[in-house]
């Protein structure tokens, strides 16, 4: 049998339930853990890329990364070995749910409150990613996953970290050998997009999550364009869209709209310093708008219950005098 067909067993510990797809330099599947019957997903390097050293390291490094990044809004990794014919695994958490993206495509946009929540969840996941001194470089509505908890509660999780780098490696804009970009032309950041190169910091980051929320929110990009490269190009020359009235069917506050314009802003100098400081704007704008749906309705004045009420009127007389 083949080691990636369907009932083949990874290693003696996994066996593969089906295939969901490829991702980057990996095919990826869903599996179940034959001793502990639980679900989990494993990514293997492609067969077509299990002989180059180069794939081999960046997959290595990927597990390594992900080792450093203990966090319950950052997909875990349970596992790394090889197969039979060589190719790396590695094994993650299984997270029952939808991806931010599929999320929008089949419903829209969230409710804003949601929409906040979720935010500043998948920030406090982004805070340990960069505590661990890695940018992720690939933050797009793919790789943030929805799930829900034992208690009903949704929750953010950010996955896939292959394309991340350590702050201390060097973290330029990168090219393939072909000349591909590396990460998804439509949520990258204008640093990682400019012409020439420039080093890359955890602002990168913000930037693509702040583009990622600014969709959860309006359901549309913050920027028209026909195709992924008028994005950047506007995203190098203009400002966002205002995030209020860009969907008019959503009502957006308007410390929410400065929040997540802030994240978009051009010049990384004018961005939020960091993950810690986006989420406390955010947190803000979750008060203002728990304060909204607590405020008391205004009542009329109320008779005191201890006040006589007024006795009725007679009743009408019926039928002829006597």
């Amino acid at each position: 049998m083949n080691l990636r067909e369907p009932g083949s067993i990874l290693d003696g510990k996994y066996e593969i339930v089906q295939r969901l797809g490829s991702g980057g330099m990996g095919e990826v599947y869903l599996v179940r853990h034959v001793h502990l019957q639980e679900l989990r997903v494993v990514k293997i390097l492609r067969q077509d890329l299990a002989a180059d050293p180069s794939a081999q390291k960046r997959f290595m490094r990927e597990a390594r990364l992900a080792t450093q990044i203990k966090h319950p809004n950052v997909a875990i990794l349970y596992d790394f070995s090889t197969l039979q014919d060589g190719s790396f695994y590695m094994v993650w958490e299984h997270i029952h749910g939808q991806d931010v993206g599929d999320r929008i495509r089949r419903v829209g946009p969230f409710a804003v409150p949601t929409a906040v929540r979720l935010g500043i969840q998948a920030l406090h996941g982004l805070e340990a990613v960069h505590a661990a001194g890695v940018v992720h470089r690939d933050l797009s509505p793919d790789n943030l996953m929805i799930t829900e908890d034992k208690a009903g509660n949704l929750r953010m999780k950010i996955i896939d970290l292959g394309l991340a780098r350590t702050l201390e490696a060097d973290a330029n804009f990168e090219i393939t050998q072909v000349g591909m970009f590396m990460g998804k032309l439509q949520y990258c950041s204008p640093e990682q997009a400019s012409p020439g190169g420039t080093t890359l910091d955890n602002r990168s980051d913000l930037y693509s999550f702040g583009l990622v929320l600014y969709e959860m929110i309006a359901g549309l990009p913050p920027f028209d364009s026909e195709n992924q490269h008028g994005f950047i190009f506007k995203r190098l020359s203009e400002d966002p869209l205002p995030l209020r009235g860009r969907n008019r069917q959503v009502d957006v506050p308007a410390e929410l709209d400065r929040v997540v314009r802030r994240a978009l802003e051009r010049d990384r100098e004018l961005r939020f310093a960091d993950a810690r400081a986006f989420i406390a704007a955010l947190e803000k704008v979750e008060q203002s708008l728990n304060a909204m749906e607590t405020k008391e309705i205004p009542m009329g004045p109320i008779v005191s219950s201890l006040e006589a009420p007024p006795a009725p009127a007679p009743p009408p007389r019926s039928g002829a005098p006597r």
